[in-house]
């Protein structure tokens, strides 16, 4: 049985629904300011940076139900606080989202006359497919503006990051490089803090490697879209009302909009281009919101749960909602 990944019975979109009271919470929470805020987003990085010499890891799961599996990537983030305002980590991750090779049914054809056209055809979803290593993400945050008064603050960072390694068979045209693509990326982050309120953006670019396939008969070429990755955090301290010391629990809840344009993907066969006429492979834009919540306990140790939702247009490369669950420590 086949099954398409925008058949309406099987992907219900959630903000078809409900984006009118999503767009009033996001509207709540760019005001709300009201003694120290939290900027350590659930889903996005911070301008924020390690401190000097203090070593940290973070456990992460990311997981979606496709069709009739599930999917999973576990992540182990390995962090260092090189100087006050150098942070750099590595990452390796393990999943279950692709196989080692394309499928062999990615391609169809159709005759115009004596001649044979290939293209891409629908993608079929819900193949079972073994645990490898995705890949392992290098990444450098560079925090070079720093402006403190009383009761907030605002800060700029640059980042870098490259996944040198891991090979994956990823089928859609758009680059992901924390599971998907090997590749390489930059950006900036800018984070404002006020009382309890957090507001950070992100903006970058992400550059995908090609993938090949010289071991099989039909030797694929694929060369992904060129990407402009982008987000929008907000986060808000709900307890302790009071903050007294370091010993305290802080509770905060975050509202973020990832969103990525991308171009499309080319494929060759043989040395042959393939119309890339399904839609996984052509490129686009879209917008998810995540709504998080997060524990922070004797201020080195973090647990936080996030949930994703579409809100403009759907990424490709994973069904909603998408439930995040992670958790650090910082060895100090």
């Amino acid at each position: 049985m086949s099954f398409n990944r925008m058949n309406p019975y099987e992907m219900i979109s959630f903000t078809s629904y409900f984006r009118p009271a999503l767009l009033c919470l996001l509207f709540i929470a760019s005001i709300l300011t009201s003694s120290q805020g939290q900027e350590l987003c659930t889903i996005a990085e911070p301008a924020s940076t390690v401190p000097k010499g203090v070593f940290g890891v973070k456990l992460m799961s990311d997981t979606f139900h496709e069709v009739r599996l599930v999917r999973n990537q576990f992540s182990l983030r390995l962090m260092y606080g090189v100087t006050p305002k150098l942070t750099v980590w590595v990452q390796p991750m393990v999943s279950n989202h692709h196989g080692k090779q394309l499928p062999r049914d990615i391609l169809t054809h159709r005759h115009v006359g004596p001649n044979t056209i290939f293209y891409t055809q629908l993608k079929n979803y819900g193949s079972d497919y073994s645990y490898t290593l995705s890949g392992i993400h290098l990444y450098a945050k560079y925090r070079f503006l720093t402006l403190d008064a009383n009761d907030q603050h605002f800060r700029m960072a640059f980042y870098t990051e490259a996944t040198p390694v891991g090979s994956t068979a990823h089928d859609e045209a758009e680059p992901h490089l924390q599971g998907d693509n090997r590749g390489f990326g930059a950006g900036v982050i800018a984070t404002y803090l006020k009382s309890r309120t957090a507001v950070s953006f992100t903006g970058g670019f992400v550059k995908a490697f090609d993938y090949r396939e010289t071991d099989t008969a039909l030797n694929f070429h694929l060369q992904y879209g060129d990407a402009f990755a982008y987000s929008l955090s907000f986060g808000y301290l709900l307890y302790p009302r009071k903050y007294e010391g370091y010993h305290h629990r802080n509770y905060n809840i975050y509202v973020e909009l990832m969103g990525k344009s991308f171009g499309a993907a080319q494929l060759s066969s043989n040395g042959e281009s393939i119309q890339p006429e399904s839609e996984p492979f052509q490129g686009g834009n879209y917008l998810d919101i995540y709504f998080g919540i997060q524990q922070i306990m004797r201020s080195n140790d973090r647990l936080e749960l996030s949930v994703g939702f579409d809100l403009l247009n759907q990424s490709y490369r994973h069904f909603y909602p998408v439930i995040n669950v992670g958790f650090q420590h910082y060895f100090y």
